[in-house]
């Protein structure tokens, strides 16, 4: 039953699917590939299909092809072609991704939801932080965004140095979620944050 249903999340974005990561972790990647070789074998089915029925219409017989793949049916299956070829080589590389389409709508919908957080601003309190089940990293729940982490910042917490993993929404009073993981030594500092939890009620929110 959870590989069917990480069948279903492999196509959508991280950002729909990150309330059940826990669930189908194990099997999103597998999912990923099997779902991604499906839309490469279904574009090449229905291409073929459309094309074959095309040729009799075509203005130019010899061009056919050309005609058909400029044609919107063509390329809108082209287009799905080119996305699962993608998704299947993100899937072997270890990089689970949903389907193309689906990424402006989630972005789109986390735009508003970044919107709605700023018209209604949870109250301060002092930050969230967890132990990460799955190994030494940390995760960070905030009232408040930290606009300077990303990929380049280093946190220093307890003494020990992490970089930024990755960042979600979630829901108040600390909608803010940041996974920190272990610095790599071979990594350069380029920035670094001493953090602690209670320095969100000193940040600036003019």
């Amino acid at each position: 039953m959870n590989f069917l249903f990480s069948l279903l999340l492999s196509f959508l974005p991280p950002y729909y699917r990150q309330h059940y990561e826990r669930e189908s972790q194990a099997h999103i990647l597998r999912a990923t590939v099997a779902t991604a070789f499906a839309e490469l074998i279904l574009a090449c089915i229905f291409y073929a299909n459309g094309f074959v029925n095309y040729i009799p219409n075509a203005a130019i017989s010899p061009a056919a092809f050309l005609e058909y793949f400029f044609s919107w049916q063509g390329l809108m299956l082209a287009f799905f072609f080119f996305d699962g070829a993608i998704r299947l080589l993100a899937a072997v590389a270890g990089q689970a991704i949903g389907i193309t389409p689906l990424y402006a709508i989630a972005w789109i919908h986390a735009w508003w939801h970044r919107r709605n957080l700023k018209k209604s601003e949870c109250p301060l309190v002092p930050d969230l932080v967890e132990r990460v089940d799955s190994g030494p990293g940390l995760r960070i729940l905030s009232c408040r965004p930290r606009k300077n982490w990303d990929k380049w910042m280093t946190v220093m917490y307890e003494e020990n140095l992490y970089e930024i993993v990755d960042a979600k929404l979630s829901t108040p009073p600390r909608p803010y979620v940041y996974l920190l993981g272990p610095m790599p030594e071979s990594k350069v500092i380029r920035g670094l944050h001493r953090y602690h939890p209670d320095e969100v009620l000193d940040l600036d929110q003019d």
